[in-house]
């Protein structure tokens, strides 16, 4: 939340949903507009691998084969939090959940799928990751380019007394 918020100006607003039944640890969307925003899955280690002489990340998870969700709103985010400095240590990875669970080492064993993020920490790394590597203080900015982009696109949520599409997951409610 705080590299959504403050990496953004403040334009990015941002909660943790009450529950974790589809997976959504964190949802940010511009301040003020009634339009989808993104939806993260934060997932972080305090282990580096070294292997080859370059700081790796190794982030194993199992998603039930049931709640694999690909969409473009959805995106993963792959951090090494250093213990010692009390965050996360440069750089983060924002990968869209499309990227994950095609590049990330997918194996289905049975009704639970398993992959395995492993990019290099390097800035040098010429691996697949290289280019959803991001400092910091970069994701406010970068999410709110993405969502601006979506925007001039998009066709508001709520216009006015008209119902239109509602983002996954919302619902529609209404008094009588």
């Amino acid at each position: 939340m705080k590299l959504l918020m403050l990496g953004s100006g403040g334009e990015l607003e941002c909660m943790a949903p009450a529950t974790d039944d589809e997976r959504r640890d964190l949802e940010a969307h511009i301040r003020g507009l009634f339009r989808p925003g993104f939806i993260f899955q934060v997932k972080s280690t305090t282990y580096l691998d070294r292997r080859y002489r370059a700081r790796r990340l190794s982030i194993h998870f199992p998603v039930a084969k049931n709640r694999l969700v690909s969409h473009p709103l959805f995106f993963y985010f792959f951090a090494y939090l250093d213990i010692e400095a009390m965050g996360f240590a440069e750089p983060v990875f924002l990968v869209p959940s499309l990227e994950v669970h095609t590049h990330a080492s997918p194996e289905l064993r049975g009704d639970t799928w398993s992959f395995n993020f492993d990019p290099s920490l390097e800035t040098d790394a010429n691996d697949y990751w290289r280019k959803f590597q991001l400092n910091t203080k970069e994701v406010g900015r970068h999410i709110l380019e993405v969502l601006r982009a979506q925007r001039s696109a998009a066709t508001p949520l709520l216009t006015a007394g008209a119902f239109q599409e509602l983002p996954p997951g919302g619902i529609w409610v209404t008094a009588r």
